[in-house]
């Protein structure tokens, strides 16, 4: 069965049309910066490299990327020249290839212990989660070689240490072929966006279902690095940036690290990449692709790497070079984007330092004050003036497509039109002490312990006073978003004493990485556990009533219980669909009996306000 599933997939593949004349395609490349072509920073890095630790890329002209094994053989070939470079791995894909990173430590601190004792801050570069995207791969390579062969930046390591994951989606990378990313300039060959189980990395940072993204959080919460950079490649329409960028900066981020990031470290790299030639924007899109109408920016939720980052209480970059600008630039983009941040920080170490240590100390400060935590938010009607750095669009007419088809022209056009970069809260949580979560839900529990969240489990039975929520109107997906049935729901807070086995799990909140907690507990939160789809039971009757046993319960109900009776006629007189059904009649009245089941639509962890046992 399984073989002729394969042979059927074989076939349909071998039907489509083998050959596509790229020659005969007009060039995906139109509009350039003035600098990109001299990309001095790629010039000077390639020729002081010794010869055997020049990349696939730059031996290629930019035409070629490395495949894992090259890579990896790479960073190997590094570690043996230079004593301040170690290669370590931290996990495995589904597919057996290790997945590694690249320590560069002038004190030798490969360990997350020894990196903290130096009291420096760490730095973690990031590519290839989605692999097509290849470019922060080469120039991260090439940074890591001028900062431990070559030496041309070694006196940063005076000041931080930096590890480097060059290539995250191992799996995907390896799924190399021409057709990948239909709309990305180069190179020949690439890999492939997703993981072999198909999973978008870069949507799992909270439900981590991928393997590969268990091992990642195992790393990340193990070093905790001051500063994350996460590189990019978008698609969509072209325009005069060569890269564009997104940090958070609102409520998503503890004040500390959001004014640290406004007014250090974003002032210097937009100088420092200005100087250099680069145009860089911020990373967003039109409102309803109408410039008129305003261009809009936004954090993202924490199922993305830089949202993550946010939760954690940590400066995140992402970093989205574009697919039409040709893969020598984006190269370059990248290079000079992760050089002016180390630079950045380099410059004042302390600075960035003292931000995250204030954020760790006054989230885990938090517990138990009901203190409203943002949780979400929505764009704000505020906005500023702004040019939006376009490039000039005709459309052509196509028979095929059936209406005119955009042309990107190699002419800037500068469009006058307003930011929005502001965005307002709109679901929040006050903060508990801790939650309980009932030793039956197993998954969550192991969630938490992949984030590293500290919690116990009671010892002894506990009465304690709680909080939870009864959800209503739940909506599941009609598709799977990333392996997953998504749900919404209402939320009506609800107040209960409650007694609760030994075994029961206690999570604090007074912990540094409270919000990462909140986030995935707290049910109005948009990348929490129950919206994953963790704990889809709970929407589910278990046990049902027969009508002649109902009946004469309800009629018993209906005359000791007036006011309910008020209330069931009035929705019989509102909802005709409702009087004329006979069995939705006697379930609204099991609904109310001693019958149904208590904890269905209950939501199962409990916020703790005050610890009293």
């Amino acid at each position: 069965m399984r073989f002729t599933a394969l042979l059927l997939a074989a076939t349909v593949y071998a039907q489509r049309p083998a050959a596509i004349d790229m020659q005969a395609l007009p060039p995906k490349t139109v509009f350039e910066p003035p600098k990109a072509a001299a990309a001095q920073s790629l010039a000077d890095s390639s020729a002081a490299s010794p010869q055997n630790l020049l990349t696939l890329a730059e031996r290629t002209d930019y035409r070629e990327t490395a495949r894992y094994a090259e890579s990896l053989a790479l960073a190997k070939r590094m570690e043996k020249q230079s004593p301040w470079v170690k290669v370590l791995t931290f996990g495995k894909t589904p597919l057996g290839r290790d997945l590694f990173a690249v320590i560069v430590s002038k004190d030798r601190a490969f360990t997350p212990e020894a990196a903290r004792a130096t009291g420096k801050p760490i730095i973690l570069l990031q590519s290839c989660i989605h692999p097509g995207e290849v470019d922060g791969k080469e120039a991260s390579e090439m940074l890591v070689r001028d900062i431990a062969i070559t030496k041309r930046y070694a006196a940063w390591l005076d000041k931080v240490i930096v590890v480097n994951i060059p290539i995250f989606n191992v799996d995907g990378h390896e799924r190399f072929s021409a057709f990948n990313r239909i709309n990305q300039d180069g190179p020949n060959e690439m890999g492939f966006r997703v993981t072999a189980q198909r999973l978008n990395l870069n949507r799992d940072f909270m439900k981590a279902d991928a393997p590969e993204m268990k091992a990642w959080l195992k790393l990340f919460t193990a070093w905790l690095p001051d500063f994350f950079l996460d590189n990019h490649v978008t698609d969509g329409m072209d325009f005069q940036y060569d890269v564009t960028i997104d940090m958070a900066e609102g409520r998503e981020v503890w004040e500390t690290v959001a004014a640290w990031t406004r007014e250090r470290y974003l002032p210097q790299l937009n100088d420092s990449m200005a100087t250099d030639g680069h145009i860089m924007g911020p990373y967003g899109s039109l409102i309803d692709g109408d410039p008129a109408k305003g261009f809009v920016t936004g954090a993202y939720s924490p199922r993305y790497s830089t949202g993550y980052a946010a939760v954690q209480n940590r400066p995140g970059l992402l970093v989205e070079t574009h697919s039409l600008k040709s893969f020598k630039t984006r190269t370059w983009a990248h290079y000079d984007i992760m050089k002016h941040s180390i630079e950045a920080i380099v410059r004042d170490p302390a600075a960035l330092l003292s931000a995250v240590r204030a954020a760790d100390k006054s989230v885990a400060g938090l517990a138990g004050s009901a203190a409203e935590l943002h949780l979400d938010g929505k764009r704000s009607t505020e906005s500023e003036p702004f040019t939006f750095r376009a490039v000039r669009v005709t459309r052509t007419p196509s028979d095929l497509a059936g209406t005119p088809v955009a042309v990107y022209q190699p002419e800037a056009v500068d469009i006058p039109t307003r930011l929005f970069s502001n965005s307002e809260t709109s679901a929040s949580s006050k903060v508990p002490a801790g939650y309980l979560i009932p030793a039956e839900w197993t998954d969550i529990v192991e969630r938490l312990g992949l984030h590293a969240l500290r919690f116990e489990r009671l010892a002894q039975p506990v009465t304690a006073e709680v909080e939870t929520f009864l959800l209503s109107d739940a909506r599941f997906a009609t598709q799977p978003f990333e392996g997953r049935i998504g749900v919404t729901f209402k939320t009506t807070p609800i107040r209960r004493t409650v007694k609760l086995p030994a075994g029961t799990v206690y999570l604090p909140l007074d912990q540094r990485a409270a919000r990462v907690a909140v986030n995935l507990l707290e049910p109005d939160a948009p990348d929490a556990l129950i919206r994953w789809g963790f704990l889809h039971a709970i929407f589910e009757q278990k046990e049902y009533f027969s009508d002649y046993v109902m009946e004469p319960i309800a009629q018993q109900m209906a005359a000791k219980n007036p006011e309910m009776k008020k209330e069931f006629d009035a929705r019989v007189a509102a909802d005709p669909a409702f009087a004329k059904n006979s069995r939705q009649r006697l379930a609204w009245w099991f609904e109310r009996s001693p019958y149904y089941e208590p904890d269905k639509d209950v939501y199962p962890v409990l916020r703790v306000m005050k610890k009293t046992w």
